[in-house]
């Protein structure tokens, strides 16, 4: 499907909004940056905002950081170049759309020393500044708090009246009340389109994002990896305090985790729930000057982050940034039992099977040889899952990992959790903005609400 009939199938008009929608890896991304990209239309002004642009803005940052050559970290271009850079002459003063993006606090921080939802926000920045009369947001809600999310829906409402709007969304009550028009994505082509209400009631609309065949069974651990044999408390945090680029992340934050305890971790984008990651894995240098101990090895100690990395398995926005290697999915799954970003030790027969029946589970059996940066965003996601659970870690964290879902993977990702926690082999910190992913397992909440840190016993 080339850019004028991708354009042309969907029949855009200016003043619609339209939503694409789809299973992971059926082209949903793909028709979105067709339509961006497409010449010869009654659009002359349009604007992309996706994680492909984010990431390709993250290589360039990387390409140009200077820290070998500075006696400190690089942060980057501030927030203020990045939206300046990419401004039209003809364009307002960037200063109310930074206000009403809720940035101003760091406008002048660098790139690379922003949260997940804060380079979210500045990507939808660079976007609007150009005044465009086609924007296409792919996945615009993913990895912003719920509050954002409230203010960036009626932000859209507004902008929908003089802009028209192509959403491309994975859970459909993300489109409610902003589009118009649904287009439905499978195997590279748009296999039904239309008005909202009419393509909702279309059985085979129904078929394909349907919730049938969720029966799963998980696979085991190897025979030869023995249980964990430590029966302390996994994760014990004292006074805890954070400071980065000047500004407090944590504040003397008391925080442990019992045997036998699942955690949800929520609250606002930088309030330091990855952070709170970053410092149990060891991927924080602070987590030295704190009092942190992880299945009972205090940090600083003398241990190496393997020890404990021996322990944990981890999904995070972090970890799938640095997965940028040319490895094929089945070689993904299997590095999980060497904690590597890459696969670049032999792996048993055993180790390769257990990863066929994870690729099963998560239906990519088919893509077992496919290169994982050549795979969909949300495909590598679920391969990034599948490999954090595949040797059934003591303790299993997991960073917005439905990030990038559609309904159904995401039903069976949570599904998956729940399925291995209780079995005891594992216990869970569980890091969300999304409301309704629900896990039966979790028994605790720790909750931001801005200011401060609170504990909810889940009953």
């Amino acid at each position: 499907m080339n850019s004028e009939n991708a354009e042309l199938s969907l029949k855009i008009l200016p003043g619609q909004s339209w939503g694409i929608v789809g299973r992971n890896g059926s082209g949903k991304s793909g028709l979105a940056m067709q339509i961006a990209e497409a010449d010869g239309s009654s659009f002359s002004r349009r604007a992309l905002v996706s994680f492909e642009s984010e990431d390709a803005l993250l290589e360039r940052e990387i390409r140009e950081d200077d820290s070998e050559f500075l006696d400190k970290q690089d942060p980057g271009r501030s927030v203020a170049e990045l939206i300046e850079e990419v401004k039209r002459a003809d364009s307002p003063a960037i200063g109310p759309l930074v206000e009403e993006l809720g940035m101003t606090d760091y406008l002048h921080r660098g790139f690379r020393l922003l949260s997940t939802g804060e380079r979210r926000r500045l990507m939808l920045a660079r976007a609007l500044v150009q005044s465009p009369d086609l924007l296409v947001l792919d996945e615009p809600f993913d990895g912003l708090d719920q509050g954002f999310r409230t203010h960036l829906a009626g932000m859209l409402r507004e902008l929908s009246k003089r802009v028209t709007l192509v959403i491309v969304a994975n859970r459909l009550s993300d489109l409610d009340g902003l589009v118009s028009h649904l287009a439905c994505v499978e195997d590279g082509a748009c296999v039904i389109s239309g008005s909202r209400a009419e393509v909702e009631e279309n059985p085979a609309f129904v078929q394909l994002m349907g919730m049938a065949g969720l029966a799963l069974e998980v696979p085991p651990r190897p025979a030869s990896m023995e249980p964990s044999s430590f029966e302390g408390t996994p994760v014990v945090m004292k006074k805890v305090t954070v400071i980065h680029g000047g500004r407090k992340i944590i504040s003397a934050l008391d925080w442990q985790v019992e045997r036998d305890q699942n955690w949800k971790i929520s609250g606002p984008n930088g309030c330091g729930k990855s952070t709170l990651v970053n410092l149990v894995t060891g991927d924080h240098p602070q987590c030295y000057s704190n009092e942190v101990t992880v299945m009972g090895m205090r940090r600083g100690s003398g241990e190496s982050i393997w020890d404990v990395k021996n322990h944990i398995g981890i999904v995070s926005p972090a970890l799938h940034q640095l997965y940028r290697v040319s490895v094929g999915a089945r070689a993904v799954i299997v590095s999980g039992f060497f904690d590597s970003v890459g696969l670049y030790q032999e792996a048993s027969p055993t180790q390769w099977e257990i990863a066929d029946k994870w690729l099963a589970v998560i239906g990519m059996s088919a893509d077992a040889g496919r290169p994982f940066r050549s795979l969909s965003y949300g495909q590598q996601r679920l391969l990034l899952i599948a490999r954090a659970l595949v040797k059934h870690p003591p303790l299993l964290i997991l960073d917005e990992p439905c990030q990038g879902l559609d309904p159904l993977n995401r039903a069976l990702v949570l599904r998956v959790i729940d399925r291995i926690v209780a079995t005891g082999l594992t216990q869970l910190v569980y890091i969300t903005h999304e409301p309704e992913d629900h896990l039966e397992c979790v028994t605790h909440h720790l909750s931001h609400d801005g200011e401060r840190w609170t504990v909810i016993e889940v009953t």
